[in-house]
């Protein structure tokens, strides 16, 4: 029988692979899953996904690159209340 995971549950497990560090031990695997989930944030919300970057002597935390395109809203779309040292605004970087 088939388990019947509600929205709000997917958001949990989402959250729980990316907070309890045993939720997925190989760091081979966490660039995947960080990277297929940048690819889903892209589709659903615009923008193009790019590199995802491991912690190292600057960045403290895994980090996802986005990129606008013409499908980001003019303005920003979810995007514009993350790394405000970049603006995105009717469809251009600012």
């Amino acid at each position: 029988m088939a388990k019947i995971i509600t929205d709000k549950e997917l958001g949990e497990i989402i959250s729980k692979a990316i907070n309890d560090p045993g939720v997925i031990d190989c760091e081979d695997s966490y660039r995947h899953f960080l990277e297929d989930l940048s690819s889903l944030v892209a589709d659903h919300f615009g923008g193009w996904a790019g590199k995802v970057s491991e912690p190292d002597g600057i960045m403290k935390e895994w980090t996802a690159s986005f990129s606008i395109d013409e499908s980001v809203p003019p303005d920003g779309g979810v995007y514009k209340d993350y790394d405000k040292e970049v603006t995105w605004l009717e469809g251009e970087e600012t």
